[in-house]
């Protein structure tokens, strides 16, 4: 291998490390924001559904699951709404285009 081959495989390997490092901080940012975000709801359906619980249980007179478990499903119903969302834009955006 002479020296300017060596060179430019020692610049190229440099490069790819040097992208791969200016990514990892975004990266691990953004699954701390999502997993930070996720804990939040699921701890606000768990409140939700004792707060309702306790309600339903004083206009009831007796202990029974209803409606108020749907507060349990809070993250779930977050993603799937968010997902909607982004695809009506994405569809809007690309003109009613099928994905294929």
């Amino acid at each position: 291998m002479t020296q300017t081959q060596a060179r430019t495989r020692a610049a190229t390997v440099r490069a790819g490390q040097a992208r791969a490092e200016r990514y990892k901080g975004k990266r691990r940012r953004a699954l701390i924001v999502n997993v930070l975000k996720y804990a939040v709801l699921t701890a606000a359906g768990i409140a939700l559904y004792i707060v309702g619980a306790r309600y339903a249980y004083a206009e009831r007179g007796y202990f029974a699951i209803g409606g108020e478990a749907l507060a349990l499903f809070l993250p779930v119903i977050y993603y799937a709404a968010g997902q909607t969302v982004r695809d009506v834009f994405r569809d809007v955006k690309n003109g009613y285009k099928p994905k294929y």
